[in-house]
């Protein structure tokens, strides 16, 4: 039986300065996309993550350090985080429902890492037991400090799910050897990869280290001083040219900064220091109106995996990395908590429905690294690649963080504030708030109708309910029955607001208008100027198959339902995320003129319909598009 600790009264993290704070106690679902998701992320992707991280070595690193395997380092510097990922995903599941072969591999590798930690607390395989490489001597592409940062978020998604605190000592251990070597008022280093920063702020939250907060802050405060060198791509790469909380824009390696700005808003939430969120506020204004795609898909540049400039924002160059949608994710969160803001909760849907759910194949077995939103014939992006889903990655930080995010995905359904709670995702679950229940019941996003019931009453003053509004849905009329009367189903700042909704019996019936929605891109965005896409409530669609050469009609592009509806019962014409649609469009001849010509000519020759799907549902092996050229010819 594992020594454990019974895990704090308040598991999910107390949020002390934000406008919301996450639930006391983890939703469950029982049926819907999360429910589905979870079964997937539960019965096939964590099985086959564990296969790959013996197969690819990743393990065996480890075990070299404890003397149970010979075999040489394999993997990237950072394959530890591979396995904290892993296991902070099994860790949310056990908690959920026991397995027997899912506890077996989560308590050996406990054990294992257990072992393998050095007797000063420090623990990272990619340095110990080498000739070649020395702890500390590398910060900017290290990565120790990154890995430390997701054993923490292990460590801690075990001590709340779990009660297992295990995982936890190793993760205290280990911030207390950085704390000694790097914690004092003149210390300088920090990370070239963040992520500790917002990890040390939840160890904070979790066990009360004021050392650990102290630490968060610092490499906070030092990142901007040029310390990392630029070794590869320059200083902006690191978000290392200028100090962190002066910074305006979002710039450099996309995953970095999201991960930065995770950190970020977290030490604003634990400290209410308004600096941190006006710099917050001021980056994520220039994300989502100069550097986000369509998709939620960010970094335009394959080279450096970075933003581009202002509407850089090229389609098939998109590198979009999935890690980087997590990321978008996680910070939109912490921004709606920080803020009460809903639009933030609307770009962390689109990154959900799109990028995240883009990153694995619907079986769970396979995943994407890069989300680019068109491929041509040659499949060619990223090099030499094709397009497709791999079973892994030499660089395989996507998948486990993608069940990590799966395995977590009913803490953010809902939120509390002091006088109720917000619901920001829909989806069929059971929450619990201020003493009230809530069960919802969605089949969104396919479907705009949700149903909310309300048992017991909340505590007196806290029985307001908020619905977000979906972003996509503004300019069309919102329906709100309660008890079955019609109500006013009034927005304001992207809140429908129910009074004294918490108490028992209530019913709320509420329809959003999920509708096929043409959107045109903003003028300055070169790349897609004269081009459309489609979208259906949150979820982008694509074009997949014989697309080049593709033009659809901008005569005929007005309401929604004149440009796409649902496809004729195909086998498998519906999933999750919505039906598949069609739209008429013409083919442009491919050879009868010549490539540059003084003469304007769109003359379309082929009359034809195209299906469109769930970007997500992309599985590669054929050409795809999300933005489709337009003719008036």
């Amino acid at each position: 039986m594992p020594d454990v600790r019974v895990p704090s009264p308040a598991p999910v993290g107390v949020t002390t300065y934000g406008a919301r704070r996450p639930l006391r106690s983890v939703p469950t679902v029982e049926h819907g996309i999360l429910h589905d998701w979870h079964l997937r992320n539960r019965q096939v992707t964590l099985p086959h993550g564990m296969q790959m991280l013996e197969e690819y070595g990743t393990l065996d690193n480890l075990r070299r350090l404890t003397g149970e395997s010979d075999a040489e380092f394999r993997g990237m510097l950072f394959a530890d985080s591979d396995v904290y990922k892993t296991l902070e995903a099994a860790a949310w599941e056990l908690g959920r429902e026991e397995d027997a072969a899912l506890r077996s591999f989560f308590d050996r590798t406990v054990g294992l890492i257990e072992r393998a930690q050095q007797d000063d607390g420090y623990l990272d395989s990619a340095y110990l037991g080498r000739d070649d490489r020395h702890p500390w001597s590398d910060f900017a592409q290290g990565h120790e400090l990154y890995c430390l940062g997701h054993l923490i978020q292990a460590a801690v998604g075990a001590h709340r799910a779990l009660g297992d605190d295990r995982l936890l000592r190793v993760a205290e251990r280990f911030t207390d050897h950085v704390v000694a070597r790097m914690g004092a008022d003149d210390a300088v280093e920090y990370c070239g990869h963040p992520l500790i920063e917002a990890a040390l702020v939840e160890l904070y939250r979790t066990t009360g280290s004021a050392a650990a907060l102290d630490l968060a802050s610092s490499f906070i405060r030092r990142r901007g001083a040029g310390f990392l060198g630029g070794v590869i791509f320059g200083a902006p790469y690191y978000q290392d040219e200028q100090p962190a909380l002066q910074a305006t824009r979002m710039r450099g390696h996309a995953v970095r900064a999201l991960y930065l700005n995770q950190g970020i808003t977290d030490l604003y939430l634990e400290t209410g220091e308004a600096e941190t969120l006006d710099v917050m506020r001021t980056q994520w204004r220039d994300l989502v109106s100069h550097r986000v795609y369509l998709t939620g898909g960010t970094g335009a540049r394959h080279e450096d995996e970075a933003f581009g400039d202002a509407f850089e924002l090229p389609p098939d160059r998109a590198y979009a990395e999935t890690c980087a949608g997590v990321a978008l994710f996680g910070w939109a969160w912490r921004m709606y908590l920080a803020t009460g803001d809903a639009s933030c909760m609307d770009v962390a849907e689109t990154a959900l429905y799109n990028i995240v759910a883009a990153g694995i194949s619907a079986h769970g077995d396979s995943f994407t690294y890069v989300n680019p939103l068109q491929v041509r014939d040659e499949h060619l992006y990223g090099g030499d690649a094709p397009a497709g889903r791999r079973r892994w990655f030499s660089c395989a930080c996507c998948p486990p963080n993608l069940m990590r995010t799966f395995a977590a995905l009913e803490s953010h359904i809902g939120a509390e504030r002091a006088d109720g709670l917000d619901i920001v995702l829909y989806a069929s679950a059971t929450l619990h708030a201020h003493g009230a229940t809530v069960t919802i019941d969605t089949a969104y996003p396919a479907d705009g109708h949700v149903r909310i019931r309300v048992d017991g009453d909340a505590a007196e003053g806290c029985r307001r309910l908020a619905l977000r509004a979906p972003g996509w849905a503004t300019g069309r009329p919102l329906t709100l029955r309660r008890d079955g009367a019609a109500v006013d189903a009034v927005v304001e700042d992207g809140w429908i607001v129910v009074d004294d909704a918490l108490v028992d019996g209530t019913v709320l019936e509420l329809e959003l208008p999920v509708e096929t929605d043409v959107i045109h891109p903003h003028p300055r965005i070169d790349a897609v100027r004269g081009t459309v896409a489609v979208r259906r409530g949150p979820v982008v669609y694509c074009a997949v198959g014989d697309v080049d050469g593709l033009v659809v009609d901008a005569r005929g592009l007005g309401a929604g339902s004149e440009v796409a509806g649902a496809a004729d019962g195909a086998a498998g014409s519906v999933s999750l995320l919505g039906p598949r649609l069609t739209i008429a469009a013409y083919r442009m001849p491919t050879d009868a003129r010549p490539l540059y010509s003084r003469d304007a000519d769109d003359t379309a020759s082929e009359k034809t319909t195209v299906e469109l799907r769930p970007f997500a549902e992309y599985d590669g092996g054929a050409s795809m598009r999300v933005w489709m050229p337009t003719s008036t010819t």
